[in-house]
This record gives structure tokens, sequence and C-alpha cells, in this order.
């Protein structure tokens, strides 16, 4: 079984960050983001799943975390990558429920078990952030 490439992208804004629920599982939140297709690099999958997604343009972001992800039924390469600049404004182009919550605030939300690292790095390193 090969791995499947995720581009993640993690919208902050004055402390907050979007998060989305009910794509992939209903009662699942997650950070937006979707598969890298083939002969396509991770930062373009980014800003073409963002588009797509969310409707934004990515103006400026950063790597913040690689994970490695193997469970019974996938395996998963997922880029996680901080974006705090974009053109227009973020909401659920597909119809999923999304909103803007406290970066403190992730811990009563359920995400994927592959996220894990990220969200606590998330909360850890609030002021780093910035």
């Amino acid at each position: 079984m090969n791995y499947t490439k995720v581009a993640i992208g993690i919208l902050l804004k004055k402390n907050k960050v979007y998060i989305t629920k009910g794509k992939y599982k209903k009662n699942i939140w997650e950070f937006p983001g979707g598969k890298v297709k083939k002969h396509e690099n991770i930062v373009h999958a980014l800003k073409r799943e963002l588009l797509e997604e969310v409707g934004i343009l990515i103006l400026k972001f950063r790597f913040f975390k690689y994970v490695k992800y193997i469970s019974l039924k996938k395996k998963l390469k997922l880029y996680f990558f901080l974006i705090n600049k974009w053109k227009g404004e973020p909401y659920s182009k597909e119809g999923h429920v999304y909103i803007w919550i406290f970066l403190y605030n992730l811990k009563f939300f359920n995400f994927p078990l592959a996220n894990d690292s990220v969200i606590h790095l998330l909360k850890k390193d609030i002021h780093f952030l910035k």
C-alpha cells in the first residue's frame, strides 16, 4: 500500500483557527486541505485545495509540521502549513459546517488521530504562531 500525500492548511487570524466538520466523517473536525495529485507538488496542492474548499488565495504561509500516519486502512504523509495571509473570506464552498475558534479551545474538538501532535504543538506554541 502506497502513502497518500495530503496538504493541510491551518488558517490563523487573531489567535483563532479555522476548522470544518463533516468532510470525511460526520462528527470529526478538520483543517482544510486534501490529497496531492500525481505530478503535483505539496505547495501547489495546498493552494489548489484551499481555493477549492474555502475560496481563498494564499498569500503568506510557512511549513509547520510533517506527520506520517499508518492505520490498518491507510498510510498518510500529512504536510501541515500555517497560513496567516490570504485574499478572500474563508467559508466552506462544499457546504460543511465551519467555525473560527481560539487555539486554546482545540482540545474540546474531536479531530482525526493523525492530527494529535499538530494540535498539541499549536496549543503549546500559541505565542510563536503570531
